[in-house]
């Protein structure tokens, strides 16, 4: 009778200990997987597709004339060209982007969106997830092509090295969750390809 007694108590203590474990494992993996920061769908009010290719970088093209542009995160206004200087003869890579927002995420990952028909911030001004920041347009080389907004993410570099701004994390995967209010973050993305190419930055900056 002690025998099954002592038996039952171990196989309880056994059972609520393994149970505890796994509740634990459980949370700490649901844990890893949030992010502290907010990420929301950077368009609204328009309809909009985005491409799940782009030429011969990282990047994606999203159409929907006219959409408002939204802080995809909190972070601050780095950059903004409320100037379309893009001239066609010249075709300076540079001023391709025609009205542009560059945003250094609080995530310390980098947004960039080109091609803007309105910039509604100025730089050094902080924004939160889902700010109204601009409009999508036809500016820069998308006046001979089609009204979109280009969305470039990246690591930040001292500067605004275009070869690294223009993107290098592929964004589509990142919109789909952020579409569907899963709040996926793109740090882990973006320290990889730091990882692989530690001196982009400077590379970039020794072309511009």
């Amino acid at each position: 009778m002690l025998r099954r007694l002592i038996a039952a108590v171990i196989a309880v203590s056994s059972f609520c200990g393994s149970n505890a474990l796994a509740t634990g494992s459980d949370s700490a993996d649901q844990s890893a997987s949030q992010s502290k920061h907010k990420y929301v769908f950077p368009f609204s009010k328009v309809p909009v597709t985005y491409s799940r290719d782009h030429l011969n970088y990282p990047a994606t093209d999203v159409h929907g004339c006219y959409a408002q542009v939204l802080a995809p995160t909190s972070g601050v206004i780095f950059d903004v060209e409320k100037k379309d200087k893009w001239d066609e003869k010249i075709d300076s890579p540079g001023t391709r982007g025609g009205l542009t927002i560059t945003l250094h995420g609080d995530d310390r990952v980098r947004y960039y969106f080109s091609h803007l028909g309105r910039v509604k911030v100025n730089a050094g001004n902080r924004v939160e997830p889902g700010q109204w920041i601009g409009v999508m347009g036809s500016s820069g080389n998308a006046r001979i092509t089609k009204c979109h907004t280009h969305l470039g993410m990246s690591r930040i570099c001292p500067q605004s090295e275009y070869k690294v701004l223009q993107g290098e994390i592929w964004p589509w995967k990142f919109l789909d969750a952020w579409r569907k209010g899963i709040n996926k973050s793109p740090i882990e993305a973006k320290n990889r390809v730091i990882k692989a190419s530690p001196q982009a930055c400077e590379l970039a900056a020794a072309e511009d």
